[in-house]
């Protein structure tokens, strides 16, 4: 399974024709199947909604993937945990957010696609099987 993150995602809407774009794209025609979704990363794409048509599409597309849950009592310690070894390894990891879909990440075992900073840190700190589009 591949989460693909809300950065990765943007790309593909906006019809960037960035790496990540092509990716995304890719992704969806060759290992559709494969792609996966979890809570924080819904949560992200639905906000970015800009009038009702947009949510429409929005919502077809997170209710359509099988999504992976945030197990409270252990994804959000690790989130912490993960942005706390990032602060005292002297990085910053902008959104806890982002933690948090890590935690997931690596409770599934299952590798990120993305075109964010923050999985960088991460990946370099937990055990996160990023791929980055940046």
């Amino acid at each position: 399974m591949i989460l693909v993150d809300t950065s990765a995602w943007v790309e593909y809407f906006r019809a960037t024709g960035s790496s990540a774009a092509v990716e995304v794209r890719r992704l969806l025609s060759e290992e559709a199947d494969q792609i996966t979704m979890c809570e924080p990363i819904a949560m992200e794409i639905l906000s970015g909604a800009t009038d009702d048509r947009a949510q429409a599409r929005l919502e077809q597309l997170v209710n359509g993937l099988p999504s992976l849950t945030v197990d409270q009592a252990v994804d959000f310690r690790t989130a912490a945990s993960i942005y706390r070894s990032a602060r005292r390894s002297g990085q910053t990891v902008r959104s806890i957010n982002d933690c948090l879909i890590a935690a997931v990440a690596i409770r599934h075992g299952v590798g990120i696609v993305h075109r964010d900073a923050d999985f960088d840190v991460i990946a370099g700190i937990a055990p996160l099987a990023a791929t980055s589009f940046r």
